[in-house]
């Protein structure tokens, strides 16, 4: 059976919106005009869907998420109703006889609600001999007991997804948690157009083959957090066939940290007088040498400038060995320099930006990036610079630091506007809204070898993420409104708004 859609605003993933329609059975595209001269194909066996005023376009690719971390961000007893840890204490206390020393897991409540951090000692006071953990819905703090310290190694602050290793690791062992919160994260990745991901895997991809049943398309790669990455492993999921639409894609190698707490590496100096770390870059080259000569792409995440400079550096030099199709890339580029995309644009390195990324300062007036680095200002989300270099730029979340969410990407990154205030941050400096969208659609997919998604052609996957209203509009306010009403993977309606 034949579907048509027809739109005022239909972005194909290449040119700019048009008045026109698509016609697709089955999976594939079938016919694609810049009119509403369809009638040709319609008969008893045709739909036409008068989408008008709705915003069609290919379905996204999120190009850099964690499902390890949306999992320990959902798992266990939800927190998030409770508004004190007293409350949240009596629902630990419900589950308590069901557990038998077994790890109890909450999430979701809020330290501004509570007014006041939890202390270990109350959990003490239930007497469980097995590990309690129960993280802050900002990441900011982890509840936890004697036993869960002991157990994972790591303090209530310590809340970075790699610091929580031990903890990750566990739940995505509990195959049956697993299954549950990959079906809610897929279908709220779903609900926001997004049909494939890049994973980023700690260690080994075991929890990958648990998930049954899976729409989302997923490209993994692979990162060394508790041990090195074996060239064994890796060889075997280049050539393992692993469940529908997963796939091998490469390594990710952290590099530095980040700019705001001064942890990043910088050329120049934080304003407090401290520099960047020290980073063995020779370390960095050496693993890129061995994975780019056995023709697998490395992801290096860099924060500061010379850390994006050096990582470039690497990349365009042992790059040279990978086969066409295949690219190495850098991801967050929170700092952006000359210097850095030339050895980028010369290497064809992937830019991978976190274009909701403005959303981490409440304001213009609350913005880091005016007081953490001396004379560094302009240095900040230069996305112009990759776009005269002429380099390839995708978009991730960073999941779950941000959730995926296209008109706040828009917002962000195209009208550089913070969540609160009408001041923005140099926005000569950002992406136009069309190469936004492109970042999430033909880039994305082009970057990692899925050419039959991100366009809408004949021939091409049948995929659409179709939203209420025009994106490319100029008024800020009328483009942050828009939702998702519909997403489309190879002909199926996957979502719909209800």
């Amino acid at each position: 059976m034949r579907k048509i859609l027809r739109s005022n605003y239909i972005f194909d993933g290449e040119n700019s919106p048009f008045k026109g329609y698509i016609a697709f059975s089955g999976e594939k595209i079938e016919e694609i005009k810049k009119d509403w001269s369809y009638q040709h194909l319609v008969d008893d066996q045709t739909t036409v869907l008068e989408y008008d005023d709705y915003f069609i376009m290919p379905g996204l690719h999120d190009n850099h998420v964690f499902f390890s971390g949306y999992l320990s961000m959902h798992a266990g007893i939800d927190l998030a109703e409770t508004r004190s840890e007293l409350e949240a204490l009596q629902k630990i206390k419900d589950v308590l006889d069901l557990k038998k020393s077994e790890p109890i897991y909450a999430y979701g409540w809020s330290p501004q609600v509570w007014g006041s951090l939890p202390t270990q000692d109350l959990l003490e006071q239930l007497d469980y001999q097995g590990p309690i953990t129960a993280i802050a819905c900002d990441r900011s703090y982890c509840w936890m007991n004697r036993q869960a310290k002991e157990r994972y190694g790591f303090n209530e602050t310590e809340t970075s997804a790699e610091s929580r290793f031990r903890l990750i690791k566990e739940m995505l062992s509990n195959q049956e948690l697993v299954q549950t919160v990959y079906q809610e994260f897929e279908q709220l990745l779903l609900s926001r157009g997004v049909v494939s991901i890049k994973e980023i895997v700690f260690d080994d991809a075991k929890f990958l083959k648990q998930i049954e049943a899976r729409k989302l398309a997923t490209h993994f790669y692979l990162q060394s957090v508790e041990q090195p990455i074996d060239v064994r492993l890796v060889e075997q999921y280049k050539e393992e066939p692993f469940p529908a639409k997963i796939t091998f894609g490469g390594i990710k190698i952290m590099v530095d940290g980040v700019v705001a707490d001064e942890t990043g590496d910088i050329l120049g100096t934080y304003s407090s007088g401290k520099k960047g770390p020290e980073i063995d870059y020779q370390v960095i080259a050496d693993e890129v040498e061995k994975w780019n000569q056995l023709a697998v792409p490395c992801c290096l995440t860099t924060e500061g400038d010379r850390a994006g400079l050096e990582a470039a550096k690497i990349l365009n030099h042992y790059g040279k060995r990978l086969p066409e199709g295949l690219y190495n890339s850098i991801s967050d580029l929170e700092m952006i320099t000359k210097e850095m995309v030339r050895e980028m644009a010369e290497g064809k390195i992937i830019a991978e930006i976190y274009p909701q990324i403005l959303g981490l300062n409440p304001s213009y007036e609350e913005a880091y990036m005016t007081e953490v680095i001396r004379n560094e200002k302009k240095a900040f989300f230069n996305y112009q610079l990759l776009r005269e270099a002429g380099v390839s730029i995708t978009s991730g979340t960073d999941l779950p630091l941000f959730i995926t969410n296209l008109p706040e990407s828009i917002v962000r990154a195209c009208f550089r506007r913070f969540p609160h205030g009408n001041e923005t941050w140099q926005p000569e400096k950002g992406l136009t809204t069309i190469e936004l969208l492109q970042s999430f659609t033909k880039n994305g997919f082009v970057a990692n070898g899925k050419e039959s998604y991100g366009v809408l052609q004949v021939g091409k996957s049948a995929t659409f993420a179709i939203f209420d209203r025009d994106l490319t509009q100029t008024v800020c306010e009328e483009v942050a409104d828009a939702r998702t009403i519909m997403t489309y993977l190879d002909g199926v309606k996957v979502y719909e708004k209800v």
